[in-house]
């Protein structure tokens, strides 16, 4: 069992990361192999290019710098993505990520639309929010994310019958206790996606 995280934040001592590990934590005491890629700090390139592009279209080969994460994520059995909400989405490195290593010929097959490389996994998408979660759940923003990441881009596209979005929120209360309960919980989940 291995589990893969990607983290999308600059700081290395952000609650970001801190979620990140506390995931990653969880699995490991649970018995999965785990690897943390925060992309803030990993020189990932989140801007679609030319050369993503040409690929999309079948032009060329797939983008050199794609390749080492797409191999990290066909390593997986559980993935979890964690990200900041900002402006009611993810973060731009993450929206990168999406746009440019989940693509065709990688998570489905462009001729055909049949899932490929994370058919099967364990996905959980770990939103951090500043609201609660009841308000994204109420607000109609909770449902558009499930229905953009969950429904579509990985039950639709990619055959992954296991994700959900896990929220962290209440990040900016500056309650010490209530962000120790979220790294418990995410510890938590850590174990129990690995399980799944």
């Amino acid at each position: 069992m291995h589990t893969l995280v990607i983290a999308a934040n600059p700081d290395p001592d952000s609650l970001t990361v801190a979620v990140a590990q506390a995931f990653a934590k969880g699995a490991h005491d649970n018995g999965s192999s785990t690897r943390i890629i925060n992309l803030g700090t990993d020189g990932f390139n989140p801007a679609y290019t030319l050369a993503d592009r040409d690929h999309y279209y079948n032009a060329t080969p797939m983008p050199a710098d794609v390749i080492p994460y797409q191999q990290a994520m066909e390593a997986a059995d559980t993935i979890a993505f964690v990200t900041p909400i900002y402006w009611y989405t993810m973060t731009a490195s993450m929206k990168g990520f999406f746009d440019r290593v989940l693509c065709r010929d990688f998570v489905y097959d462009r001729s055909t639309g049949k899932p490929l490389a994370l058919a099967g996994k364990t996905v959980r998408f770990i939103a951090l929010t500043g609201a609660g979660e009841d308000w994204y759940r109420t607000s109609g923003i909770g449902e558009a994310l499930k229905r953009q990441i969950i429904d579509n881009t990985f039950a639709k596209y990619c055959g992954v019958t296991d994700a959900t979005i896990e929220y962290v929120d209440g990040t900016g209360s500056g309650d010490a206790n209530h962000i120790a309960d979220c790294l418990k919980r995410m510890e938590t989940l850590g174990a129990e996606a690995t399980r799944a």
